[in-house]
């Protein structure tokens, strides 16, 4: 029985590549650029899914030129055709995954923009512009054969429209890619006029185009064009079934009516006709297609946020208004983070205390019975109109100057005494300059609201050496440690001309050899290392040479060790991101599901990328909070092709954080060479140490790339190995067909 049903399936997929199925909407639109020049905009829309994989965005879009009669006017364009180049960077993608709480297929629309200009003179009775392209989706309820029935995009710029320079209106954005089931439609589809002209909306039947046989015309038909023929009971007064009727108001352009609850995709066109003065300046068709699903789930997070800027408690309240039209939200997870500083709560209205002040941003994530989740994310200012004095204590040099407070509030009354070295006392911020030690007290008020806070200063005789140097230590990512060295006055050193050096001695330990770095800053080391910092500036007496043995050198020397704990990433946090059919799938024995296998390396028009666990098994997305670049949010996503590497994914569990971007990577797949991309973070961690004699005897003999530590190919031979900077390198060196990695310190 399985295997009668793949036949009958292979001679399906068969008919529908033979058809070039995969149009689902579209629309022109053009602009006056002087001198009768004129922008033409083809937009496109093709089904991602249920479209051919044979039948990519034309390269070129062959649009036909005509006059008001339906002539071919073969003395514009190219013999009466302007042929637009496909751009791939004006070129997006839409995604619904039925991944929770919807019950239907995927839907998947590719949207394409085609751009160019021509010349069009005046011309009485104006001009039709149309392009034409075969075929429809397949799975289209309300017209008859849309395997068979192909589509026409054109525009009509009225003599008129030539005479006076008119741009055509721009129309809005497509409506959302699918609609719930038993549910009203309501569709803002009000275009925008530059010239202020009037617009008039309605109804119209979509145009039929090319045919199977000749899918793709580099001449289109002329006008008049055929229109599509509705299936029973379905018609241009009545294009979806439901009631109210799918109708369009003429004057605002809001589309409204209802879907039955059935899983269905209807063809639907609209026309918007451009008057100035009465008189008509061109008219805009668009088509596009209606996808119904039935919804079980479809929460929709939303909230308020307020505060009572009087209130000394300096409560935050969170007041949940989210909704599931089809269920009912069960849980809420708040997280509200200010100034690095991170609030949570599960309550569904809590209230908050927030002991600080600036902008903050609000995260609600709520999931409803059937653990369907949304996610809102808000940012709002949050200022205490009562005084709040963020530092209590400040110690100053003699002559130096500090600002007692950050934040101001519009409404409060301030009063600050002593005055005594302020640069003001009656605003909230005012900056400090005693010389002595002194204690300022602010009152500020708020309508019946007053408090009272206190600032000490203390003033010191400060000696600042000018040859100090700091150390910074910041944790990365990866878990090493990035070290920065500072001047006596906190900036970064940075080399030049001999005016300030540093001498760097990284002692030997489990992770490395000695080795030594001479003007670098910052470096990256590991826990645990103990180096040496020596740093000497320059300066030579006025008429000396500015040689060594005239300078005078101010040198100093710190000894310290990289003792600060970093978490490094989340180690229960590894995954695997993987095509079917390539590297990652190939090494990692991964349990990729047969309906999933769509390869990047086998130049299919339509990929899948899945992210795996470590153990091979795909990934549960009601486990994670999954988050992909192209916005879905299930454990595999469907790309167009040609692919490389710009897919992300970041994965949370909690306040782990795990991210990923997909690189092609094919060594291991017949028929490609693609160079294989790693997480260089992690990689360093838990590669081999060797030291450089060992590796110039490895290197003589076996294939080897060699990484710095962003990851970039810097060397693939001893040459280019010589030419290399001192530092920390990772080779990768392919011994019978398997890959090692070492760290080498050159």
């Amino acid at each position: 029985m399985l295997k009668y049903f793949i036949s009958i399936l292979l001679v399906f997929c068969y008919l529908i590549d033979a058809r070039a199925t995969h149009i689902v909407g579209g629309d022109m639109a053009y602009r006056c650029l002087g001198n009768n020049d004129y922008e033409i905009t083809l937009t496109l829309r093709r089904d991602c899914i249920n479209g051919s994989q044979q039948a990519p965005f034309d390269d070129p879009a062959n649009v036909g030129i005509f006059d008001a009669q339906g002539l071919l006017l073969t003395t514009l364009g190219n013999s009466g055709v302007l042929r637009m180049n496909y751009n791939n960077n004006d070129t997006l993608d839409e995604f619904m995954f039925k991944n929770c709480g919807l019950i239907g297929g995927d839907v998947c629309v590719h949207t394409t923009k085609y751009r160019d200009t021509i010349k069009l003179p005046f011309r009485t009775g104006g001009y039709i512009l149309a392009y034409q392209r075969c075929c429809r989706n397949f799975t289209i309820t309300n017209i008859i054969n849309p395997l068979g029935t192909g589509a026409t995009y054109s525009l009509e710029i009225k003599e008129e429209a030539l005479r006076v320079c008119n741009s055509s209106l721009v129309l809005s954005s497509y409506p959302p890619i699918y609609i719930c089931g038993d549910y009203p439609i309501d569709f803002n589809l009000k275009a925008y006029d530059a010239e202020g002209d009037s617009l008039v909306y309605k109804l119209c039947t979509p145009f039929e185009g090319a045919d199977s046989i000749n899918p793709r015309p580099t001449r289109p038909s002329s006008p008049p064009f055929v229109e599509v023929v509705f299936k029973p009971p379905f018609s241009l007064l009545d294009m979806i079934g439901g009631k109210p009727a799918l109708q369009m108001n003429p004057m605002t352009g809001r589309m409204t009516g209802f879907a039955e609850p059935i899983i269905a995709q209807y063809l639907i066109a609209y026309c918007v006709e451009e008057y100035r003065k009465g008189v008509l300046l061109s008219v805009i068709r668009r088509d596009f297609q209606i996808n119904v699903r039935l919804c079980k789930s479809l929460p929709e997070a939303h909230f308020d946020a307020s505060i009572d800027p009087c209130d000394l408690n300096q409560l935050l309240k969170l007041t949940d208004l989210s909704k599931d039209n089809y269920s009912s939200i069960i849980s809420w997870n708040w997280k509200i983070m200010l100034n690095g500083n991170v609030y949570n709560s599960t309550d569904k209205n809590p209230l908050i205390q927030i002991n600080d002040t600036g902008i903050a941003t609000i995260r609600l994530i709520v999931q409803s019975k059937e653990s369907c989740r949304d996610t809102i994310q808000k940012t709002i200012p949050i200022s205490w109109l009562l005084a709040k004095v963020p530092t209590k204590n400040h110690e100053i040099c003699k002559g130096d100057s500090v600002l007692l407070a950050n934040y101001s509030s519009i409404g409060a009354i301030y009063m600050w005494r002593p005055t005594v070295g302020l640069s003001c006392s009656t605003c909230p911020n005012p900056v400090a300059r005693p010389i002595s030690n002194t204690q300022y007290i602010l009152t500020s008020t708020y309508g019946n609201c007053n408090k009272t806070d206190t600032v000490n200063i203390k003033v010191a005789s400060c000696f600042v050496d000018s040859c100090a140097i700091q150390i910074k230590k910041v944790c990365l990512p990866s878990g090493m440690v990035e070290v920065r060295i500072l001047d006596a006055f906190g900036n970064l050193i940075q080399s030049a001309k001999r005016l300030h050096e540093l001498f760097w001695d990284i002692k030997e330990s489990s992770q490395h050899a000695k080795y030594i770095l001479q003007n670098k800053n910052p470096v990256l080391l590991f826990p645990s290392d103990i180096f040496s910092i020596t740093s000497k500036i320059y300066t030579w007496p006025k008429g000396v040479p500015k040689s060594i043995e005239y300078a005078k050198i101010c040198e100093r020397r710190i000894i310290d060790t990289i003792n600060v704990k970093c978490e490094g990433p989340c180690t229960e946090m590894k995954f695997i991101l993987s095509s079917c059919l390539d590297d990652y799938d190939v090494k990692n024995n991964l349990n990729f599901p047969p309906a999933l296998c769509e390869s990047v390396c086998g130049g299919s028009c339509n990929i899948i990328v899945a992210l795996f666990e470590e153990n091979g098994t795909l990934i549960d997305p009601n486990a994670y909070q999954i988050l992909w670049s192209n916005g879905s949010t299930n454990s595999y996503v469907h790309i167009m092709a040609p692919y490389y590497n710009t897919l992300t994914v970041e994965v949370r569990k909690g306040e782990c954080i795990w991210r990923g971007r997909y690189w092609k990577s094919c060594d291991l797949y017949k028929g490609s060479n693609l160079i294989d991309s790693r997480d260089f973070g992690n990689v360093l961690l838990q590669a081999e140490s060797m030291n450089v004699e060992t590796f110039l005897q490895e290197a003589s003999i076996k294939n080897y790339k060699i990484y710095n530590i962003e990851g970039k190919c810097v060397a693939k031979d001893i040459l280019e190995w010589n030419l290399l900077a001192s530092g920390l390198y990772l080779v990768f060196v392919e011994i019978n067909d398997e890959i090692k990695v070492y760290k080498v310190w050159k």
